[in-house]
């Protein structure tokens, strides 16, 4: 299961360090019907209620000599094989005890909390894996530990042109240099299949090829958008 993305709106409850409050909309699909509707030759003509649209994420890394961290995926991936992109992926349903459309549709029915701290665990659960499903992601993909990455924050969300993939984008600093980034990436993390190279680029040299049209840097719209 993945979790859908429905949109993002004003929410009731002001933040405790009164920052205006965002509450995400999400519902439940997978990454099945991801290929079989976002991915299908005329999704187009499909209606946006009838698009999977799963969440993904990803995360503009960036080391402490101003390198940002990318990757090349590999041409044996489902979705935009080698191309370059920032790691990424998606936050997981299941680490908030949803393994199924069944879990999602008791959870529903119950949609109507007890107590209020009830309704504040639930959200507060899916609030931690939206941004812990990033981390993980991170370390996952590029073999960089936790203990070596900064404060996560989250950036804005974006919205692919083709196909309307969602992603929610997060920055996150990487007290190490990039020398050693890729020492650790050449070492082997968990999910090395997914890619072919790791790559550090000076962040304003990125920056100045992610926005210019003409650059032969092939990336997925919904990581250039979080740019």
């Amino acid at each position: 299961t993945k979790f859908r993305f429905s949109g993002v709106r004003e929410g009731s409850q002001m933040h405790e360090k009164g920052s205006p409050p965002v509450a995400v909309d999400l519902g439940i699909t997978s990454y099945k019907y991801f290929l079989g509707t976002n991915c299908a030759p005329n999704w187009h003509q499909l209606d946006p209620e009838h698009l999977a649209s799963p969440l993904g994420n990803a995360a503009i890394v960036e080391t402490t000599d101003k390198k940002v961290v990318l990757l090349r995926r590999s041409q044996n991936v489902g979705e935009c094989p080698d191309t370059i992109v920032c790691p990424g992926g998606h936050p997981e349903p299941e680490m908030v005890g949803i393994k199924s459309m069944g879990d999602w549709e008791q959870m529903s029915k119950s949609k109507e909390p007890k107590t209020a701290s009830e309704s504040t665990n639930r959200n507060e659960q899916m609030r931690h894996e939206l941004f812990d499903a990033m981390v993980r992601e991170v370390v996952e993909e590029t073999g960089i530990p936790r203990c070596n990455l900064g404060t996560v924050k989250c950036i804005g969300f974006t919205e692919r042109v083709v196909n309307k993939r969602p992603d929610i984008i997060f920055h996150i600093p990487c007290p190490i240099p990039a020398g050693e980034v890729h020492k650790l990436y050449a070492d082997g993390p968990e999910h090395k299949y997914e890619s072919t190279e790791l790559i550090t680029m000076n962040r304003d040299e990125f920056v100045k090829k992610v926005l210019d049209d003409n650059s032969m840097i092939n990336m997925p719209g919904c990581h250039r958008g979080g740019v």
